[in-house]
């Protein structure tokens, strides 16, 4: 997972969700983007951090 320093706010739940990914732009800007959104439109795609609860939440 990315380092928080690389996102600019601690992920919270997100950086210990098995649905998680980051996805860093050509600029060196770095997102986590939920897995979960591609098939649940109740999930943002890419959530304001940090994340305190979510119903979709899966640990690692």
């Amino acid at each position: 997972m990315t380092s928080p320093e690389r996102l600019g706010a601690p992920p919270g739940l997100c950086g210990l969700c098995v649905h998680a990914r980051s996805n860093t732009t050509r600029r060196g800007s770095t997102f986590l983007r939920c897995g979960r959104a591609a098939t649940d439109e109740r999930f943002a795609k890419y959530p304001t951090l940090p994340v305190f609860s979510c119903p979709g939440f899966e640990p690692r």
